[in-house]
This record gives C-alpha cells, sequence and structure tokens, in this order.
C-alpha cells in the first residue's frame, strides 16, 4: 500500500527542487519550439496541471493578466518588423504602418512564448508551500535565509494587497465616493488617491511582520540551514511525465520544420 501511494504523490508533494527542474523545463521547450499551434500546446498542458491540481483560478488570472500583456508587446513591436509581404497599412491613404506576415507570425510567437514561459513560474509557486520555498531557497540552492524571508513575505504580501485594495474600495464606496469611472484619467487619480491609505496600511502589516519574525529569534546573519526536502520515488513519475510530453512537442516541432 505504501508503494502504491508513494507512485501516485500528489504535485503538491513533490520535492520542491523537481517542480523547479519541471518549471525549468517548461521554460526551455517554449523557446525551443516555434511552432504557434505547439507553444500553444504548452500553454494547454499548464493549463491541464493547473486544473488537475486544483489551482487554476490564480492560473487563469495569471495568464489574463500576461494575454493583456503580449498584446501590448504585439503593437509595440509589429510595426518594427519591415521583412516579409505587407498585409495591410495601419493607415491605407498614406500607406503608413505597414503589417507584413512576418511581422505578424514573429509578434504571436514572441508573445506566446512570454506566455506560456512566466506563466510557469506563478504555476510552480502555487503548488509550493511556504516551507517548501525556504527548504529550496536555503537547502537546496544554500542561499542565506533572509532571501528566503524575502521571498516568502513578497508571496505572502500579493494576496493581501488585493484584500486590502478591496477593503479601501468598499470603504470609500460606502462614504458616497464612486470608484465606477470609464474615465482613464481619473481612474489614474483615483488609484493614486486610493494608494496612500493602502501604502500605510501595507507598511503597518510590514512592520509588525518584522517584529514578529524577531521575536521569533530569526538571525538573518545565522548559519543555520532549514531541512531539504529529499526527493521520493512518486515524485520521479510526474518529472518524467512532464519531461515526455515536453521532449515529444519539442520533437514534433523540429520534425515539422525538418520538412
Amino acid at each position: 500500500m505504501n508503494d502504491t501511494n508513494a507512485a501516485f504523490r500528489h504535485p503538491r508533494d513533490m520535492a520542491p527542487i523537481l517542480k523547479f527542474i519541471c518549471m525549468l523545463g517548461f521554460i526551455a521547450a517554449t523557446y525551443l519550439t516555434e511552432s504557434l499551434l505547439l507553444i500553444g500546446s504548452i500553454i494547454a498542458l499548464e493549463a491541464l496541471v493547473a486544473l488537475t491540481t486544483g489551482v487554476f483560478r490564480p492560473f487563469r488570472i495569471t495568464v489574463v493578466a500576461l494575454l493583456f500583456g503580449a498584446l501590448t508587446l504585439c503593437l509595440f513591436q509589429i510595426f518594427t518588423i519591415a521583412e516579409g509581404t505587407v498585409v495591410f497599412y495601419l493607415f491605407p491613404f498614406w500607406k503608413a504602418g505597414a503589417i507584413t506576415d512576418v511581422g505578424v507570425q514573429s509578434c504571436l510567437v514572441l508573445s506566446l512564448r512570454m506566455m506560456a514561459s512566466v506563466a510557469s513560474i506563478p504555476l510552480m509557486l502555487s503548488l509550493t508551500s511556504q516551507t517548501q520555498v525556504v527548504s529550496l531557497i536555503s537547502g537546496d540552492f544554500r542561499l542565506p535565509g533572509a532571501y528566503s524571508i524575502m521571498l516568502v513575505t513578497a508571496l505572502r504580501f500579493i494576496p493581501t494587497f488585493g484584500d486590502r485594495m478591496r477593503m479601501v474600495l468598499q470603504a470609500e464606496a460606502s462614504r458616497g465616493y464612486n470608484t465606477e469611472t470609464g474615465n482613464p484619467i481619473r481612474k489614474i487619480g483615483m488609484i493614486l488617491r486610493l494608494s496612500l491609505p493602502l501604502l500605510i496600511s501595507c507598511a503597518r502589516d510590514v512592520d509588525t511582520l518584522a517584529l514578529s519574525i524577531e521575536t521569533r529569534g530569526f538571525d538573518p546573519r545565522g548559519s543555520v540551514r532549514p531541512r531539504r526536502i529529499i526527493p521520493k520515488a512518486g515524485d520521479f513519475v510526474h518529472l518524467t511525465l512532464c519531461f515526455a510530453v515536453l521532449t515529444a512537442i519539442v520533437a514534433t516541432d523540429k520534425l515539422i520544420h525538418l520538412r
């Protein structure tokens, strides 16, 4: 029974060093692949991993944010590529703003690569507990404990920051302040005004957290290392499956280009 359970360990229980290797595998496969369809399949594979492991919601939010970044990247890059055949002009009467087929292809590949590679990082972090992050940084990578505390604290304050922002918006709305506007200039001014109470509350939390860490005896100059999480046999099942699928995607891309 123990052998069976060891062979089917949940990805959350994997050793963090193997999760890190899987993340590097996703990034490497993304930049070794040139086909739009196959790069899209890597994003689909990441979505499948997120869905089956229960972290699809943060992954979806990350992909949506990266999608806006990819569109912005396309808009800035597509007009700088003159190679290829002109598909259409942004201003046809003056024949200005030429967009070529090579430009469209290159920008789409660049954008999808950015989405696929960057999305693998929050996916790995969503499957890694704070204890595993500390073990990876200070135990496996042998970095000082201060780096672990800094990273874990930053990860901890990401959801806290979002919750505090919602609380500030609700408090302002209850006082009659209209937080819904379609005017982008007014939206920027509103964000700047609301950022002050948000920063003050987060600064208080940081000060409280620093005192809490100090009272627990944390010494940034200490030489004590956390316990390394050793990979188990079941962890290599997920690692082998991950690299088998990624290798198949890269090999398919190379066969397509050889033909």
